[in-house]
């Protein structure tokens, strides 16, 4: 198996290095001087033969989520293990990553007499610790089912019999073809996807999405916001967060994709393409996808948390917030709830 290794990942000052940026902590931190090795083992073979990024991890995104968890983790975590396990869980987060090995180093707690302390895990993408791929997220529907030849799995699953194939290449998304020089060589687009999850099993379902999205075939998620809480005048509260991934499908085949979800989830996981911009020769171009988040501060707040410059159909984010009607009805709830169980 093919593996990738990124060395001496630090937490920095803007990713959480002071109590103020991630944690939210005043005190001081309990580790200082963590600095992280990961491994990761994936199959780069499409990667090598198409040159695309979108065949394997990026490696900004994944050192970006081990510097979150190390900053957060200094402050709140009494144990070093404990901050190597969340890292491999957030390395995990990645379909494409079979397997992750974490040397996490610590500079020594007081009263100890010794250099640094080391931790070394270990996890598989099928154990159970991995978000998305226990047994409660594949009966959920969203983790696409995988073949088990070497032409691997679709998109998502369409009709058991054949594998998924007939709906994929209905509804426009591409199959994951054998030959890894079949690979479309089109540039891919910048999509900005929303989520919105009902109370219950809203968030874990909205975690799984995310494994699901990550997964189809031209896919790279590149952007995970926080999460936020929705008060509601009339009916239950809910969450809401935005999922930034660079798509070869065009909108209509992501839309669809999306919907096929929503179908199965209804009252409890809603997804939505909010707009889908690409790159050309004669400028960048925009597709609006759903207009009514223009006025959603639930759509409007976690997007711009992970993009603050970004415009939407010509209008800064930052304006179309101000003006939103229900920005008094929305609140940070958590900026790791995508690890699981780490509010």
């Amino acid at each position: 198996m093919d593996s990738i290794r990124l060395t001496g990942i630090r937490a920095a000052a803007g990713q959480g290095g002071s109590p103020s940026a991630c944690s939210g902590h005043d005190d001081a931190p309990r580790w200082r001087d963590l600095r992280a090795d990961v491994t990761v083992t994936l199959d780069l073979r499409e990667a090598i033969a198409s040159d695309d990024i979108t065949q394997t991890v990026d490696y900004a995104q994944l050192t970006d989520r081990v510097r979150q968890v190390m900053a957060a983790g200094a402050y709140e975590c009494a144990l070093v293990e404990t901050i190597a396990g969340r890292i491999a869980q957030a390395v995990l987060l990645s379909h494409r990553v079979h397997s992750v090995d974490v040397v996490l180093h610590a500079g020594h707690p007081h009263g100890a007499d010794i250099d640094e302390i080391v931790v070394n895990v270990h996890r598989m993408a099928d154990d159970d610790s991995r978000v998305g791929t226990t047994p409660a997220a594949q009966a959920s529907g969203l983790v696409p089912r995988q073949d088990s030849g070497e032409s691997g799995g679709d998109a998502y699953a369409g009709n058991p019999s054949d594998g998924g194939r007939h709906s994929a290449s209905q509804s426009g998304v591409p199959e994951r073809h054998a030959n890894p020089t079949r690979v479309p060589a089109q540039q891919p687009s910048h999509a900005v996807i929303a989520m919105c999850g009902g109370s219950g099993d809203g968030e874990h379902l909205m975690r799984a999405a995310v494994v699901a999205l990550d997964s189809v075939p031209g896919n790279q998620v590149t952007g995970i916001s926080p999460l936020y809480h929705v008060s509601a005048i009339d009916g239950p509260d809910s969450m809401s967060a935005v999922v930034l991934v660079d798509t070869r499908l065009d909108l209509a085949a992501l839309s669809h994709l999306l919907a096929s979800i929503n179908d199965k989830h209804r009252d409890t996981l809603a997804l939505h393409a909010v707009t889908m911009r690409s790159d050309a020769e004669d400028g960048r171009h925009e597709q609006v996808g759903w207009q009514e988040a223009k006025t959603k501060a639930s759509i409007l707040a976690p997007w711009m948390d992970i993009e603050p410059d970004a415009s939407f159909d010509g209008d800064p984010l930052s304006y179309l917030l101000a003006l939103a009607p229900d920005a008094t009805q929305v609140g940070l709830l958590s900026d790791r709830w995508i690890l699981g169980g780490m509010q």
